[in-house]
């Protein structure tokens, strides 16, 4: 048995003679005696031998046809008929394609060209493949089947070639095939038919048409300038808007100005529609009423126009340049724009007509802000600093809370909500956003604990110029508040002298100025003679009715003549989360040292119960992030309502958020507390017409 060794090198053994010598071949020779060059020698051999051998040659470089005719196609016109049901109202109707035949596989191709609005499936009838013949399934379509005057069945549809291309037509005369002259396109009944159904008369319209103004050269643009007043409602702002109209095609483009000085789009240039139809009835813009007076089947369908039809006397009504003058009051889409003033070739124009439809207007939008900071300075503001200190001394509230909205009016900041909070102790502010949940915004805290810097020296304090309707900006976002707490509305009524604006006097007296009808008028006509009336609704009647009268006025009478309800209390669950949820944002652990100082104090009993003032003390002691006004209603939830006393130990419980954790609070904030509104509030109707009345006498 022969010994195998290893595979590995230094075991095997080879039998290859190895090669140790690598001579090189000299070009330079002598053969019979003549000095020849080697290297040319050899490339004469070959040079004679593919002479030799071109035949063969030339049978392998051959080319199929595949590389020949690449890329290479030929085109023919033809029609097919369709079906019945395919053409509705006629027997056929004729549809043009084009087949597509390939060289260099003999591949067919059948594409009906695209028409815009046909109402038929169009484009590639056939896909690329081999189509086989209508009468013998093992054969193939070639190129001899195809020519001018042939008709060819392909999967059961007629198709007759009419026409070829130059290229199609040279390619097959080169190839010995005669092609006949291309046909002509037979009539379809189909769009015969349709040529022959009358049309709908067009009126005649004594505004010019864009093509006659186009060739006299009317291509001016008419400027307006205009406001939007939509201040009564509760987001409503002034909008100081431009006009302009289009001559050429009798178009509207309305743009608006924003605050920092740029231009948005109020509405895209269209025809603007007077009569406030703006979405047409089915069937508006149809040109004929047809009726199906005989159907005997879907080959024949006979129609008649409606006599009794009423559409043809329709005609859309839109604002025309006539309808366009200074002082005119427009309804664009449900809002009612009055034009205040124009350019120089607007006045010109009109003119040229005749027409003087540029007078001055009194009611401009300077004059209506103007009317506006009138209205705002009326109400009386507290100017004497002395008068804060005697009131932080007998203040019983923390913080003046307001409900507000942020400005401008963007479409992600239309529904969301705000309290801001401002504290008497050092006039700062800070804003948290209440949760809503169609508004898509998180409920958090906006803005930390900060103050707004005066604008002068001399300035008064600014909370005294806090009420409802006021703007305010903090750090470069402007709210305007829209509702105020019922305890912080009920501390201002209280201190009329501090808050002169919330003086049930000074309203009562302003509210019989504005008043220019008889009592017993405005008690049947606006609140139905009610004895009661919800509070929205109070509201709602006295800023629409008398808007001249200031918001926050409205808001004072509403809270005076209110019927006394129990206010909205937060559910136990989501007021213990809102604390712990704060308790960790503000990285509280010292619940065991709050223990302790709880146990300290109450040395004597060791009951777990602890005097309301003790327990005051220590929370205050343990710095937690609540208000006093917190504070006391996490007390009162614990207070034993004989004694008065407090049970500490089952509040360390519910505080505890590293023990007894709760689901969370969805990032509402703690402000959200402070904010408290009755479920249902009525307002006492009868008893405000008695003081109004005695008022009046």
């Amino acid at each position: 048995m022969p010994f195998q060794l290893p595979m590995i090198p230094g075991f095997q053994t080879y039998n290859k003679e190895i090669k140790t010598r690598y001579p090189k071949t000299p070009d330079f020779d002598i053969m019979s005696g003549v000095h020849i060059i080697r290297s040319l020698h050899v490339k004469n051999e070959k040079k004679c031998n593919s002479v030799f051998n071109s035949t063969t040659d030339i049978e392998e470089t051959k080319k199929p046809t595949w590389l020949v005719f690449d890329k290479q196609n030929l085109t023919f016109d033809a029609y097919f008929k369709s079906t019945a049901n395919e053409s509705f109202g006629s027997e056929y109707n004729l549809r043009k394609c084009k087949i597509i035949y390939f060289l260099e596989d003999d591949t067919i191709k059948v594409v009906e060209p695209v028409v815009i609005n046909s109402g038929l499936p169009q484009g590639c009838l056939i896909k690329r493949h081999k189509i086989p013949l209508s009468n013998n399934k093992n054969d193939y379509y070639k190129l001899l089947d195809l020519n001018v005057g042939v008709t060819v069945e392909f999967y059961g549809k007629q198709f007759k070639i009419i026409g070829t291309d130059s290229f199609t037509r040279d390619f097959l005369k080169k190839n010995g095939v005669d092609v006949p002259e291309n046909l002509s396109m037979p009539d379809d009944p189909y769009f015969t038919r349709r040529e022959k159904t009358p049309k709908k008369k067009q009126t005649a319209s004594k505004i010019m048409s864009p093509i006659y103004k186009q060739a006299q050269g009317f291509e001016g643009i008419l400027n307006f300038k205009g406001f939007w007043d939509d201040r009564y409602n509760v987001d409503g702002d002034l909008h100081i808007l431009e006009i302009r109209y289009f001559l050429v095609d009798d178009t509207i483009q309305i743009v608006e100005h924003n605050s920092d000085g740029g231009l948005k789009t109020f509405l895209k240039r269209q025809k603007l529609p007077k009569d406030q139809i703006y979405v047409k009835p089915p069937g508006f813009s149809e040109q004929n009423d047809l009726l199906n007076v005989l159907a005997i089947n879907s080959m024949h369908q006979w129609y008649a126009f409606d006599p009794l039809s009423n559409l043809n006397g329709v005609q859309d009504s839109y604002y025309h340049w006539s309808n366009l003058h200074v002082g005119a009051e427009i309804d664009v889409y449900s809002r009612k724009i009055v034009l205040s003033s124009c350019d120089e070739f607007t006045k010109q124009y009109y003119l040229d007509y005749g027409l003087n439809n540029c007078p001055s207007i009194t009611n401009t939008p300077k004059v209506i802000e103007e009317k506006s900071n009138v209205q705002t300075q009326t109400i009386p503001v507290c100017q004497d600093e002395n008068i804060l200190n005697k009131l932080l001394s007998h203040s019983k509230i923390e913080a003046l809370v307001f409900k507000a909205k942020i400005l401008p009016k963007e479409p992600n900041n239309l529904n969301r909500e705000f309290i801001v909070k401002c504290f008497l102790s050092d006039q700062s502010f800070s804003v948290s956003e209440m949760k809503i949940q169609t508004a898509g915004a998180i409920g958090c805290r906006f803005f930390s604990k900060r103050k707004i810097p005066k604008e002068s020296p001399n300035e008064f304090n600014v909370i005294f110029k806090l009420y409802v309707g006021v703007k305010l900006i903090i750090d470069g976002f402007q709210f305007v508040f829209v509702d105020v707490e019922d305890r912080t509305l009920s501390f201002m009524m209280d201190h009329p002298k501090e808050f002169p604006h919330s003086d049930v006097h000074y309203v009562m007296n302003q509210m019989s100025k504005v008043l220019h009808t008889d009592i017993d008028t405005l008690h049947m006509k606006y609140f139905q003679n009610k004895s009661e009336i919800e509070r929205n609704e109070f509201i709602e009647i006295m800023l629409n009715e008398f808007p001249n009268f200031s918001r926050h006025a409205v808001f004072v009478l509403a809270l005076q003549y209110k019927k006394h309800e129990k206010y909205k209390e937060v559910s136990d669950n989501l007021f213990r989360s809102i604390l712990q949820d704060e308790l960790k944002r503000e990285l509280f652990l010292g619940f065991d040292g709050l223990e302790i100082n709880f146990k300290q104090r109450n040395l004597d009993k060791k009951d777990g119960y602890l005097e309301r003032s003790s327990a005051f003390k220590a929370l205050k002691s343990a710095k937690l992030p609540f208000s006093t006004e917190i504070i006391n209603m996490i007390l009162d939830r614990f207070a034993h309502h004989e004694t008065n006393k407090v049970n500490y130990v089952d509040l360390l419980e519910y505080l505890n958020y590293t023990i007894n954790p709760t689901p969370g609070s969805q990032g509402l904030s703690k402000d959200i507390l402070l904010y408290r509104k009755p479920k249902e509030a009525f307002i006492r109707v009868d008893e405000f017409i008695n003081d109004l009345r005695k008022l009046l006498k």
